[in-house]
């Protein structure tokens, strides 16, 4: 195993570090301190080469102007918060509308996916910390909150996400990592198979904001409970957040790609995932290649979109004197 820091570029004149992470099989992380974002993870292919299994961009500048939040770790409350508003405790927050004017999204404009963090490399541990703070009334959340992001490279070929946070005032909070992955490498998603731990997924409105109602996935198109290719007749476009039963570190999902025999294990112990098989993406990406519409799959883990104004979904409110806790553990065999 190896940690080692190197320059990135700059963004608005600010100096990006990256950090890479490699084990002795080849596989390779890499993360920025912009957005505490996962530029790359590669692993050796047949060839000999390489294979990049996320989305991402060369210029790290790209990160702070090009949509999609390509492997950026999202907050303060990532996914979304209907009307940009919420009740806690009694009074009233908005929030900026980011989403057509209409809703919150993925912490608001200029949110921490979009911030400098400060970067140190754990050496003994195989990981990399990245932490930040957002200042009380932070596009009009409460409290003071200190985040971190620890990526961790574990025994054979796992990689572990770790996102911590503590306030001074009682706030929401749902940090989560936005890799868009792509196990073939190149081309689309399409033929990937997926499997879901999920019996139950969030109705939604036209904006893709929660309307309250969970809903079986028995007998519908939203059933991942067995695994099937995302081309697989009457699959849906995903943009949907799916609810993991149980509670603690426990499987969530599986991806594979059948003909290079790579396959992502995801774990995690949050209440759901956001499964978004990128319908909308069209962007220029690393390399020259044009990444469009379902060139790849974000599994995003995490608390339940909406949570602050949803009484019956689990709380997503953090306190004083309480930690935020968020582990993701993701198996690449390849």
């Amino acid at each position: 195993m190896s940690v080692s820091v190197e320059p990135a570029g700059t963004i608005a004149g600010q100096p990006v570090e990256r950090a890479v992470l490699r084990n002795r099989r080849g596989l390779e992380v890499a993360v920025l301190s912009f957005g505490a974002t996962l530029q790359w993870l590669r692993v050796p292919s047949r060839d000999g080469g390489a294979v990049d299994l996320v989305l991402g961009f060369d210029d790290v500048a790209d990160y702070a102007t090009r949509p999609g939040y390509l492997g950026a770790t999202v907050g303060r409350f990532a996914n979304r918060i209907g009307h940009g508003r919420f009740v806690l405790d009694g009074k009233v927050y908005s929030l900026p509308c980011n989403q057509d004017g209409r809703h919150h999204l993925h912490g608001g404009p200029n949110a921490l996916s979009h911030r400098l963090w400060s970067l140190a490399p754990l050496p003994a541990a195989d990981a990399v910390r990245l932490s930040i703070v957002s200042p009380d009334g932070d596009n009009g959340y409460p409290g003071r909150l200190e985040a971190s992001c620890t990526y961790v490279l574990v025994g054979e070929d796992r990689l572990v996400i770790e996102l911590e946070a503590k306030s001074d005032a009682p706030t929401p909070v749902n940090l989560v990592n936005h890799a868009y992955w792509n196990l073939a490498g190149s081309g689309t998603i399409d033929r990937h198979v997926l499997r879901l731990w999920a019996d139950q997924v969030l109705e939604v409105d036209a904006d893709t904001v929660p309307t309250g109602r969970i809903l079986e996935v028995a007998g519908t198109v939203l059933d991942y409970r067995t695994p099937r290719r995302l081309d697989d007749r009457g699959a849906p476009q995903l943009d949907h957040c799916f609810l993991v039963p149980g509670e603690g570190l426990r499987p969530v999902a599986v991806l594979e790609d059948p003909e290079s025999g790579r396959r992502l294990e995801l774990a995690s112990d949050q209440p759901a995932v956001q499964v978004y098989s990128a319908f909308k993406l069209d962007l220029p990406g690393r390399g020259g290649v044009r990444y469009g519409p379902r060139a790849g799959l974000c599994l995003e883990t995490e608390a339940l979109p909406d949570a602050p104004n949803r009484p019956h979904f689990p709380s997503a409110v953090l306190r004083p004197g309480d930690v935020y806790r968020h582990r993701m553990e993701l198996r690449l065999v390849f």
